[in-house]
């Protein structure tokens, strides 16, 4: 495979992280400097007396780069490296208590109640760096971890569409990619920091479009600018395949639902929404030969799911959902399909990361 600008040879875990993906935020500041002087855990009784919280990680891709520049995918969902992922499971291992969701709806149920320090791995998506990367390093410190899958997409050997779209806006000529009901053309310039800025503002667009008209839009770029599109990026951009599904299922990874085709739930009509939440749960069971319980609302934000969507998700048959709203869930009072998650990304660093896990409720 050959990616132009792209050193796949020479991967270096991100020591800094670069300017474009922004600077950290007063609280995450705040919290390193309390980290720092030891003033984290030293709170953790107090917190869990006070507050005990159950934690959810969700992470997309987990990936060794060395120039954010030459990606020719979406830098921000690169997650982190395979080397920071190995400390941060190596952190949960050690100071806290890894759950599953399946652990998660036997509390709910009753059965078993969890404790102030339980917190649960998830990833969503299905790209093939999870089974790459991640899952001999979950092996490996025995973290019970749920990989959610978009069904369309496994085997498929084809980009997400959302992936598609950054391939393209990170190289096609300015103002080429046009959207004719917002009355935009992206990029809105060569450099890459436009182009950057022009991805956020087109996925918010193309994530607000109804599913038909956004498959119609990205259909015809593909056509429209064949020729630019390197067919070797796709292995870097590669969905997880159902061999390697099977194999971490039967190491212990749970899988849950993420729909068929990603997308915002809440724009569906009725019989479309719930043919996307039963025909992947169907998909996975029959792949797999077990219940699927669990979902993971595609983009997850409070725009891409509400009271119609979870009704749905409950009617589909799932016992627990999960959001991308970030923050902590109260153990005295747990959602159970509306569970928050905290996004980890490449800015998390080994402070912030110790706190965030630490003092869910306080961080998050």
């Amino acid at each position: 495979m050959h990616i132009k600008n792209y050193d796949r040879h020479t991967h270096r875990a991100l020591e800094r992280l670069p300017p474009e993906l922004g600077v950290r935020g007063r609280t995450q500041r705040l919290v390193e400097a309390a980290e720092c002087v030891g003033l984290v855990r030293a709170l953790r009784p107090l917190h869990d007396r006070w507050r005990a919280s159950l934690t959810v990680l969700a992470y997309h891709r987990i990936m060794p780069t060395n120039s954010l520049d030459a990606y020719p995918f979406d830098p921000e969902l690169i997650s982190t490296t395979p080397q920071q992922f190995e400390w941060q499971m190596q952190y949960i291992r050690r100071y806290l208590n890894p759950v599953s969701l399946k652990r998660v709806i036997a509390h709910l149920d009753g059965e078993a109640p969890l404790h102030g320090s339980a917190i649960a791995v998830t990833f969503d998506d299905g790209f093939s760096d999870t089974y790459r990367y991640a899952f001999p390093i979950l092996k490996r410190y025995s973290i019970p971890a749920t990989v959610f899958v978009t069904t369309g997409y496994v085997d498929s050997g084809e980009p997400f569409w959302f992936e598609l779209a950054a391939y393209l806006v990170l190289r096609v000529e300015p103002g080429a990619l046009k959207i004719a009901q917002s009355g935009r053309a992206f990029p809105s310039g060569p450099a890459m920091s436009e182009r950057r800025q022009s991805l956020r503002q087109l996925q918010d667009i193309l994530k607000s479009l109804p599913n038909t008209q956004r498959t119609a839009i990205i259909s015809g770029w593909v056509r429209q600018f064949v020729t630019q599109i390197e067919h070797g990026a796709v292995d870097l951009n590669r969905p997880i395949s159902w061999a390697q599904v099977g194999e971490m299922a039967a190491a212990g990874i749970d899988f849950g639902s993420h729909s068929v085709t990603h997308p915002n739930l809440a724009q569906l009509g009725d019989a479309d929404l719930l043919w996307e939440l039963t025909e992947s749960k169907r998909v996975l069971e029959e792949r797999l030969q077990c219940a699927i319980s669990t979902l993971a609302y595609p983009i997850g934000t409070p725009s891409a799911f509400n009271k119609r969507v979870v009704a749905a998700a409950e009617r589909a048959g799932f016992r627990l959902a999960v959001s991308y709203v970030s923050g902590s869930n109260p153990l005295e009072k747990l959602d159970r399909f509306e569970l928050r998650r905290h996004g980890i990304g490449l800015e998390t660093t080994k402070s912030y990361f110790r706190a965030l896990t630490t003092l869910p409720a306080w961080v998050g």
